[in-house]
């Protein structure tokens, strides 16, 4: 990593050395001490775990590695420009990926990462650099995904050469120095003779990004298709209309031909010549631009695309349109098809996710067939899991008590325990105190069995997770017990009262699992504990805040959706995408997935719990 960032910026490693210590109890994923990082201890992996997961914690290490550069050898002047330390040091993790793992990785990372930051509404209305924030929330999603977001556009924009010396520029003009944005922007001007005012007033000054309704005809007569163009964001604040260049291909029986465009119009209709109706229209071929869009095509289009597109995001548009339509045995085939032959793991992910959605008996038969077949154990998980929304199939109940005994991959034994529990499967519980008590590396799957506990809804569990909630075992363990506890049992003081005694540990996970515990059971009692906490001269950053809103939920409870009906999911930021906005009760049911995943998403930890003030 250090011979690479080394080489792409054109700036040697700055320090004599690079040290990285590992640190129990840790509230961040890492904090990048000028030539001596801090990461937390959880990053360690089991050699038996470690090759199930594809990137590892190379995202994490490739992250902090790169603040060297951006956030030590040149730091931001206030926490407004935070974005310059920690959207560069989310950008390196792109370098690192694209430079080291096959390229349909760093593809699929990006169509993921625009889905979450897309998912966090509470962000759009916000510029990247703002000075409008309180107790460091300036640390958020902004500053990160979408930070490191716009450097990627940046790089497409002006391309692999001229981005690389606009930074070697900045990188040396500022060595040892304090910079804002405009520091930046004069250094990439000065190294690349480039205009980029209007790129960084609309992605780093402005807010939000492009949302577009496009639909397509064609004119047989004059051969030419017409790409309607509509911006359809909702323009006030800081988001205003976006100018936006890009690339539309057109694929008719003779082939594919790629046209570059510019959108700078709320809407606007493109004229392209066609020699033939269209098979397949692409607006933003690749998705190189940060966007959400509603493109108006019928199924036929959609499977052509899903089968013939070259690019992970459009084949992964194509499965999100497909995913929608249900009873359809065509579409089922084809999503099947590319849950079994596409060369990215990625889509044969998500497809395998959508057949979930889809359900039915056809869709649950490819899933097992896939099963079989299937050799990835980051593909094998996301089958399992998608196996979990087929409750009435007592063969998936049988498979997925199978699986979970004895798979070959332990992230797929773990997620059958927490499908069984979704699925509240006959004998579940059953199957889930065997997991609890047997060995696994790092006791991964005994955490996917109390985990299912929760969701599993059975009371008869309660006894089991108080055992492994307390002091003495192992954290993620604790973790695991201490939020299915917030689910059962919820008339039980006692239960509430030893997880408040959670809230004055020296632990901060203990801390805060048992916050976010408390708050999900609505059982007033436990308000006193809370606000004797919230006293505590030695909170962390934006932990405050949370607390609030635990009591806030106590103390006027919320109607709808509560977490006890919030199905677990293995891959965090999966319930963001259901479109239900930014309620109490889904940010919390966010935060409890996410502490949930500790040991497997780092990356995500670091851009939610902010490291503590420098």
């Amino acid at each position: 990593m250090i011979e690479l960032f080394s080489r792409k910026l054109g700036v040697d490693y700055p320090w004599e050395k690079y040290a990285q210590s590992m640190v129990d109890d840790f509230v961040a994923g890492g904090m990048e001490n000028s030539s001596a990082t801090t990461n937390t201890s959880s990053s360690l992996q089991h050699p038996k775990l470690a090759p199930e997961f594809t990137t590892g914690e190379d995202d994490l290490i490739s992250h902090e590695l790169g603040h060297q550069w951006f956030g030590d050898l040149v730091t931001c002047k206030d926490w407004g420009d935070i974005w310059l330390n920690e959207g560069f040091a989310t950008f390196m993790e792109t370098v690192w990926t694209e430079a080291h793992f096959p390229k349909e990785q760093s593809e699929y990372d990006r169509w993921t990462n625009a889905r979450d930051w897309f998912s966090e509404t509470s962000l759009f209305a916000k510029p990247i650099v703002r000075h409008d924030f309180d107790d460091s929330s300036e640390f958020d999603g902004n500053a990160y995904g979408k930070g490191g977001w716009v450097l990627y556009m940046l790089r497409h924009q002006l391309g692999e050469e001229s981005f690389y010396r606009g930074l070697k520029h900045y990188l040396e003009a500022n060595r040892g120095k304090n910079v804002v944005t405009a520091d930046l922007i004069k250094a990439i001007e000065e190294a690349t003779h480039t205009d980029v005012d209007e790129f960084f007033n609309q992605w780093i000054y402005g807010a939000g990004a492009p949302k577009f309704d496009l639909s397509y005809t064609y004119d047989d007569a004059k051969h030419q298709v017409g790409l309607t163009v509509k911006q359809t964001q909702k323009r006030e604040g800081h988001v205003g209309l976006f100018h936006i260049p890009t690339e539309v291909e057109i694929t008719t029986a003779t082939g594919a031909r790629l046209y570059p465009v510019k959108v700078t119009k709320e809407s606007e209709t493109f004229p392209f010549p066609a020699d033939g109706a269209p098979l397949m229209v692409l607006f933003d071929k690749g998705g190189n631009v940060l966007k959400s869009s509603e493109f108006h095509k019928d199924k036929k289009e959609w499977l052509y695309q899903l089968k013939n597109a070259t690019e992970i995001s459009d084949r992964a548009d194509a499965i999100l349109a497909l995913g929608k339509i249900k009873n359809d045995e065509e579409v089922v085939a084809a999503l099947a098809g590319a849950l079994r032959d596409d060369k990215a793991w990625g889509i044969r992910a998500e497809a395998s996710e959508a057949l979930g959605r889809i359900g039915g008996a056809s869709a649950s038969k490819k899933l097992l067939e896939a099963l079989e077949t299937a050799k990835e154990p980051w593909v094998r998980n996301r089958i399992v899991t998608a196996l979990g929304n087929f409750k009435d199939d007592a063969g998936v109940a049988t498979k997925l008590n199978a699986v979970a005994r004895e798979d070959s991959s332990y992230r797929a034994r773990a997620a059958a325990l927490q499908a069984l529990g979704k699925l509240k499967a006959p004998d579940a519980l059953t199957t889930l105190k065997e997991a609890a008590s047997g060995d696994s590396p790092d006791g991964f799957l005994r955490d996917a069995a109390l985990r299912a506990m929760g969701s599993l809804g059975d009371n008869k569990a309660v006894p089991l997770l108080l055992e492994w909630s307390v002091a003495g075992k192992p954290m993620e363990s604790r973790q695991a017990a201490i939020a299915s506890l917030a689910r059962l049992q919820k008339d039980n003081t006692e239960v509430t009262k030893q997880i408040a005694g959670y809230l004055t540990e020296a632990h901060f996970p203990a801390r805060l699992s048992a916050v976010l515990a408390l708050g999900s059971r609505g059982d007033a009692s436990a308000v006193p504990a809370l606000e004797a906490l919230l006293k505590s001269d030695e909170l962390s950053i934006a932990f405050a805040p949370l607390i609030k809103e635990q009591i806030e939920r106590l103390k006027k409870p919320k109607s709808g959706k509560s977490s006890e009906n919030v199905d677990d999911e293995e891959e965090a930021g999966e319930k963001e995408n259901s479109g239900e906005g930014d309620s109490v009760t889904q940010r919390l049911d966010k935060l409890e997935q996410l502490i949930r995943e500790m040991n497997e998403r780092l990356k995500t930890i670091e851009t939610r719990l902010p490291p503590p003030k420098k």
